[in-house]
């Protein structure tokens, strides 16, 4: 509209993921088998995805996957700032964090790098948010209440962009998106063991693409 400044990176990025609402998560064993996932995951209509630094040479997946123009790839199990400058120098978008740390939170708002750091409680997530947490993360998100939880911390802290982290799936992805949380991540749902073990990366593409359409027919309602 006339008059409204045009968005920054950072707004671009949660204006988009929340449109988009799928972010996930990858976790393997192997560098090439994360890489080999998360081209799965784009293949079947992906757009955000996290290479968790549990994996061997994270930072080399991550440059890899910032060549394909489908897909913005962040850094997730960022716990050091050391972590935080290889996720940066190797193209990351974003840091996602399973707790708040300040000077993580402090160097992704410095480098304008999205800030996603993890909270399980109303002092977690208030904190995480005044220290410049782009979106918080609840984490574990099942085990501290799901979205009986979400629904009671939005009374006193309806301003805070959530990012719902476990519990969802094919069954239950509705209830979720109903939530109108600004994302929610998904890991074992789409990157299952077994297919990871067997290479079926083509299943993994099927699973990836059976999200994707749960939020179309979502939006549609």
């Amino acid at each position: 509209m006339p008059g409204e400044e045009p968005m920054n990176e950072s707004e671009r990025f949660i204006h988009e993921l929340r449109n988009h609402q799928l972010m996930v998560a990858v976790r393997t064993a192997t560098p090439e088998s994360a890489y080999q996932a998360a081209m799965a995951c784009v293949e079947g209509g992906i757009r955000f995805i996290e290479i968790t630094f549990s994996v061997p040479d994270a930072a080399d997946v991550i440059s890899r996957l910032r060549k394909d123009e489908r897909v913005t790839v962040g850094a997730g199990t960022i716990l050091t700032i050391d972590d935080a400058r290889k996720a940066q120098k190797a193209g990351a978008s974003y840091l996602v964090s399973p707790a708040c740390d300040d000077d993580i939170v402090r160097f992704a708002n410095k480098e304008g790098l999205v800030s996603i750091p993890g909270a399980a409680t109303p002092t977690e997530i208030y904190r995480a948010y005044t220290a410049g947490g782009d979106i918080i993360k609840l984490f574990p998100f099942v085990e501290i209440g799901g979205l009986a939880f979400l629904k009671a911390i939005r009374g006193p802290l309806p301003f805070v962009r959530y990012m719902l982290c476990g519990g969802a799936t094919l069954d239950n992805i509705s209830n979720y998106l109903a939530a109108d949380a600004a994302a929610i991540l998904i890991g074992a749902a789409i990157i299952r063991r077994d297919l990871v073990a067997s290479g079926d990366w083509n299943a993994i593409a099927g699973l990836a693409r059976a999200f994707v359409n749960k939020v179309a027919v979502f939006r549609q309602t």
